[in-house]
């Protein structure tokens, strides 16, 4: 029988509402085009990375971060040193002078305060080895080993404390040092060694700024090949890029024009709107291309579009609940994810369908009769009736899922569940170290100084001495330092420092002359006062006295947060309530800094991946529900869905692999991605069942029709995401691999385990609801498209 030749229409078709809704749609991308090359622009430039400003302000944690703030003034600290740097190296008493300097002339100027204190091995050794402290040297480096003085008693550098405001105008803050010290001392800045949490998140800033800069015109380029290969229509690829490449510029000025600031988790968006693009236009040329193939010709628009709108529009509908659920979040930026990422998905579809009409349209008159549809495998019979020379068709892997259905379903299940006991084990990092690559200056640094010097990582410990205490000056100190004792006996602490660091020796308050002794010691005390405020480990408050207890943790350390805190808070606890037995009281502590708030957010990232997907998994099986007209049938169509998330996800907790904020979206996202190709596969399902046909060629059907789009948006999206492998920015480098595993995955739902599920109670279950599918009932194949 000879093949239905298509009619391609005629130029009247220039004329019709298709065309003039793509005119006005490109025209508005055209207008739009300067705000969003403006505004993604300056979303990037405003690019700033602090994880400790993701957390509320009235969590609890951030409240005892910002009353430390106010009580000792100290925010982050900046480590600078060089090789060969030691501890008796005069340039580094001349590198603090010089920062000092720049101190005061700021404040003579009225500026803003960059530095809270600066200090150096040098001068902290000459300080405890002079009156009034007095200690010998050795003694001395003993105190400071592990803080400022490496192992090796003689590696040493200078230590810059930043104000919140020199931490927030880090690019002023940073460059000024370096500078100031290379002027100081005459080694070259790109020989100085310096690290600190504000050097890191600049590190960040630039690193997930270039990330986008250069990796997304060569996804689009990729992406362009590949759809002009698997449409074999330019004017069908132009608009789906067009849309794709505009919606990416778009999140980043939404960002900028919404008053917001570009941040790590955000810097991903773009590239997961332009997936989420091609996607849905892939589908809805793939719809075209099936008319045209029936030889629908200039009706084929009209058909296409009329059959495209229902799991279209109900795919995008859960593609947005799924980000929208991130809204739910406690990490400011991952709600700012959701709410953009849904926004631009929803914004997205409704571009292309304004769009890919009328250039499906343009393409009928520009190609006429030079069109060949595409060929395809039809088998007599049921599915089962592909011959050896086809095993490859659609035809025939319908068949064998069908035959080998119940296996199928047995062994995805059993995955599922298996993986799912390994979410349990799932951890998060948010450390510098999980976010830069090794070979990032910035890291290289980090990790001299850990090794060389001392820990980076800080964790502080405030003991409260209520106004009314009944403890003295001495017995305060005593207390401080038996606290500093006992944490330090913890395994992972290396390198503590306080007001006890700054006071000579405890004397000996017994026997002959424990009068004087004391009285003196009370005095070196009372004169040391003013110097302990001044170098922010004793603060005067409404409350009491509050004495700082500074430790550091070493950043490339892997242990359980959670237990090294409980741990000491209980050392903590320990000689309090000895305290407390001997008769002292108004006597209290916390624990705050960079460690505790770093627990806390990784906490909040694990939380939303649970609750998000949770809450997403909810809102997208009453969509199915109501779509399928069936609960059961609703529930068992969400197997497909959830199979990506449970199985890498689950996967990576067995292994122990911990998920960054580039992975943490990534669960809500996969969810609406797998639903999209669950909808196309089902409307052909169900509409075939409609029709007449069994579940078995039902399947095939489904197959056909939609296979192919499925397969070629996870190729195109695949590819065009891994050119942001190569990324320096670990999240992004992270959340391409994820992402593409979970499209691959999601492939893998929606051609294998669905189709299982098809043939088993799944089918049986639409085939007794059977329901009615608005567009199965569609206008004659001459009706005339819209003028």
């Amino acid at each position: 029988m000879t093949e239905k030749q298509p009619d391609l229409g005629d130029p009247s078709l220039f004329s019709s509402t298709y065309v003039r809704l793509a005119a006005l749609a490109v025209l508005g991308l055209l207008v739009s085009a300067p705000f969003v090359v403006h505004g993604s622009d300056s979303g990037l430039l405003s690019m700033f990375n602090a994880p400790l400003m993701w957390v509320d302000r009235d969590a609890s944690a951030r409240r005892e971060f910002n009353e430390f703030i106010d009580l000792f003034g100290a925010h982050d600290m900046i480590v600078v040193t060089w090789q060969g740097c030691e501890v008796d190296d005069e340039r580094l008493r001349e590198a603090a002078n010089a920062i000092e300097k720049v101190q005061s002339d700021r404040a003579a100027s009225n500026q803003e305060r960059l530095f809270n204190n600066v200090f150096s091995g040098k001068t902290l050794l000459d300080s405890l080895t002079s009156m009034p402290i007095d200690l010998s040297r050795q003694v001395a480096l003993d105190r400071l080993n592990g803080v400022l003085v490496g192992q090796d008693d003689k590696t040493s550098g200078l230590v810059v404390e930043l104000t919140e405001y020199g931490a927030v105008q880090r690019r002023e803050t940073i460059p000024l040092i370096k500078q100031t010290i290379t002027n100081a001392i005459g080694i070259p800045e790109d020989e100085l060694i310096i690290t600190g949490p504000a050097i890191d998140g600049m590190a960040i800033d630039d690193e997930s700024s270039r990330s986008i800069q250069q990796y997304s015109i060569p996804s689009i380029l990729i992406s362009l090949v590949l759809c002009v290969v698997c449409l074999r229509s330019i004017w069908l690829t132009i608009p789906i890029l067009a849309v794709g490449a505009w919606a990416q510029g778009f999140m980043l000025a939404s960002v900028y024009y919404g008053g917001e600031t570009m941040n790590a988790i955000l810097i991903v968006l773009p590239a997961l709107v332009f997936v989420l693009a091609v996607s849905v236009g892939i589908h809805l040329a793939n719809y075209f291309l099936e008319e045209i193939d029936a030889g629908e010709g200039s009706n084929a628009p009209r058909r296409a579009i009329r059959k495209a709108t229902g799991p279209c529009v109900l795919a995008a509908l859960t593609t947005a609940i799924g980000l929208a659920s991130l809204c739910i979040s406690d990490v400011e930026p991952i709600r700012q994810f959701g709410f953009l990422g849904a926004i631009g998905v929803l914004v997205c579809v409704g571009l292309l369908f304004l769009m890919l009409p009328g250039f499906m349209v343009i393409w009928l008159k520009v190609s006429h009769g030079r069109y060949i549809p595409r060929t395809r495998h039809h088998s007599s019979g049921n599915a089962d009736g592909a011959s050896a020379s086809d095993w490859l068709s659609f035809a025939s892997v319908s068949g064998w899922i069908a035959r080998y259905s119940l296996v199928i379903r047995t062994l995805c299940i059993t995955a599922m569940i298996v993986c799912g006991f390994g979410l349990v084990r799932l951890r998060t990092t948010i450390d510098v170290v999980s976010l830069l690559s090794e070979d990032n200056r910035a890291v290289k640094d980090f990790h001299w100084v850990e090794e060389n010097i001392c820990p980076l990582v800080p964790i502080e410990v405030v003991i409260y001495f209520d106004r009314d205490s009944n403890v003295d000056p001495i017995d305060r100190l005593r207390i401080v330092a038996a606290i500093q004792n006992q944490i330090s006996q913890i395994e992972v602490l290396e390198g503590t420092m306080s007001a006890v660091t700054f006071v000579p020796s405890f004397p000996r308050l017994t026997g002959l002359g424990s009068t004087i002794r004391k009285t003196v010691f009370l005095r070196q005390i009372d004169q040391s006062r003013d110097d302990l405020i001044e170098s922010h480990f004793l603060a005067e408050s409404e409350r009491g006295d509050a004495w700082r207890i500074s430790a550091r943790v070493k950043g490339q350390a892997h242990f359980d947060y959670g237990q090294f805190l409980d741990r000491l808070q209980t050392e903590v606890d320990f000689v309090l309530s000895k305290a407390e037995e001997a008769g002292y009281h108004g006597i209290s502590s916390s624990s705050t800094g960079v460690l505790v708030l770093v627990y806390r957010i990784q906490k909040m990232l694990l939380a939303d991946l649970f609750y998000s997907f949770l809450t997403a998994l909810a809102l997208v099986a009453v969509v199915m529900m109501v779509a399928l007209r069936s609960i059961p049938a609703g529930l068992l169509a969400m197997l497909p869905n959830v199979f990506p998330t449970l199985v890498l996800f689950g996967t990576m907790g067995w292994f122990e692999h911990a998920i960054d904020i580039g992975t943490v979206m990534t669960a809500s996202v996969a969810l609406g991605i797998a639903v999209d190709g669950t909808f196309h596969f089902l409307k052909w399902f169900i509409q075939s069942l409609n029709d007449g046909e069994s579940k078995e060629s039902a399947i095939k059907i489904a197959y056909e029709r939609c296979g192919g789009a499925l397969i070629q948006t996870t190729i195109i999206c695949a590819c065009g995401l891994m050119i942001y492998s190569f990324s320096g920015f670990l999240p992004v480098r992270h959340f391409s691999w994820i992402l593409l595993m979970m499209l691959v995955a999601a492939l893998f739902g929606d051609l294998v385990l669905l189709p299982a599920l098809l043939a088993g109670k799944l089918g049986d279950l639409l085939g007794n609801v059977n329901p009615s599918s608005p567009d199965t009932t569609l206008p004659p194949a001459s009706t005339e498209l819209p003028k």
